[in-house]
């Protein structure tokens, strides 16, 4: 009877707590994954509200109560991409939602900050965009958060928790990326126009093309009229390059195009690689690809030749300011575009492009001492900060939780 009994009650207590279990534990999961996520939006909108603050801090000592929700306001801008159902015109559809775009941000930028210089506006135009996405991740994974809290979904709040590590990958770069426009500093995206600049002379004339942001100087490389451009630094843009070419092929003979840009690196791929291959380098989606097709349809139409040479990095490095990899590829980048130029009939003419942001990258190689010295500082910094990163890091019981 004894046995009995306590089996009896064992096996009520036991199917009581199982269904205290099944009740109680989702809201308790619940409850630490939302509070997990609390925390990391409270972290992620410290890191927006630093880079608008570090703008405000660059257009005004002082920045006004007005200023400050001026450039709050502003962080909503967008661009609505145009319909593509109909695919006919798409690219100068696209073309001309970019250019207005960019219109309203020059003027936004000249009505908050007229006192600068024309290189300074870009850099806080460029440095708004970024902290822009930066506000848009935070809004995002708030709109996550409330649904969640709403509906009480378990298994929404654990996707969400498990993106968070690649979200602050990407929040992290992009604050980085504030900074170094702020600061007016080279980005790793800008390794294409830093290379192009380094090879033209400095008693070498360099022409300007006005509204396509970009400039030109014609050289003498392996013996052949080589053609150097870039967008016009060291403000921050990448200026249009598919109309520079547009444009430029109708003033000079081009026989071969030869674009320089930063590449994709998978996760394990170190930065820095040089490749070459063929094709135009520069890729992306519907705002940045029209560069892209503008250049293929002059390359079609008039039979040239185009050569690309990619310089790998990681995604998120492209908008770092530079890192050591990429910078120590300078002399191997220069070295593979002359290698390409050798390419080819020695009577023919070869078109340049660097392609990228030319943030912090003037526009022949007497700007480069300037770029160097920012660019040497941003690693120092960098390595000091993963420094202190993996110290934090290297503790017994972070090893045992992450053990890669």
């Amino acid at each position: 009877m004894q046995v009995g009994g306590g089996d009896w009650i064992s096996n009520l207590l036991w199917f009581f707590m199982f269904f205290i279990f099944i009740l109680i534990y989702p809201r308790m999961m619940i409850y630490q994954v939302v509070t997990k996520i609390e925390k990391d939006i409270a972290e992620l909108e410290k890191v927006a509200d630093k880079g608008r603050n570090a703008i405000l801090r660059k257009i005004s000592s002082k920045p006004s109560k007005e200023l400050k929700q001026k450039v709050t306001d502003f962080m909503e801008f967008f661009i609505g991409v145009p319909v593509s159902m109909d695919p006919y015109g798409i690219v100068d559809k696209v073309h001309m939602v970019i250019k207005h775009a960019d219109e309203r941000e020059k003027a936004f930028v000249m009505e908050i900050a007229p006192h600068l210089s024309k290189e300074e506006r870009k850099d806080i135009a460029a440095a708004i965009q970024h902290n822009a996405g930066l506000y848009q991740i935070v809004k995002i994974i708030r709109h996550y958060l409330e649904l969640i809290k709403k509906y009480k979904i378990l298994q929404l709040a654990m996707i969400i928790q498990m993106q968070i590590p690649l979200i602050k990958k990407i929040a992290d770069a992009l604050e980085k990326s504030v900074d170094a426009f702020v600061e007016n500093a080279p980005i790793g995206d800008g390794i294409g126009p830093l290379a192009v600049a380094s090879m033209i002379p400095a008693n070498v004339k360099v022409m300007e093309m006005e509204e396509e942001e970009f400039v030109y100087s014609k050289v003498k490389v392996e013996g052949k009229t080589v053609i150097l451009s870039k967008a016009f630094g060291p403000g921050t843009t990448i200026g249009y390059p598919g109309k520079f070419v547009q444009n430029i092929s109708r003033k000079e003979r081009i026989d071969r195009i030869i674009t320089v840009d930063a590449a994709g690196a998978l996760e394990g791929e170190k930065n820095g690689i040089v490749m070459d291959g063929v094709g135009v380098g520069q890729r992306g989606n519907e705002v940045i690809a029209y560069h892209g097709f503008q250049i293929e349809e002059v390359a079609l139409k008039k039979n040239i030749t185009v050569d690309s040479i990619g310089i790998k990095e990681v995604s998120e490095t492209a908008i770092y300011p530079m890192v050591d990899d990429v910078y120590k590829s300078l002399p191997k980048v220069v070295e593979k575009i002359k290698e390409v130029i050798k390419k080819g009939p020695k009577n023919e003419k070869i078109l340049v492009i660097g392609f990228g942001n030319t943030s912090g990258v003037g526009n022949n190689v007497k700007s480069l001492k300037e770029a160097e010295v920012k660019i040497k500082k941003n690693i120092q910094k960098m390595k000091k900060e993963e420094k202190e990163r993996k110290r934090k890091e290297n503790t017994f019981w972070n090893k045992f939780l992450n053990p890669f």
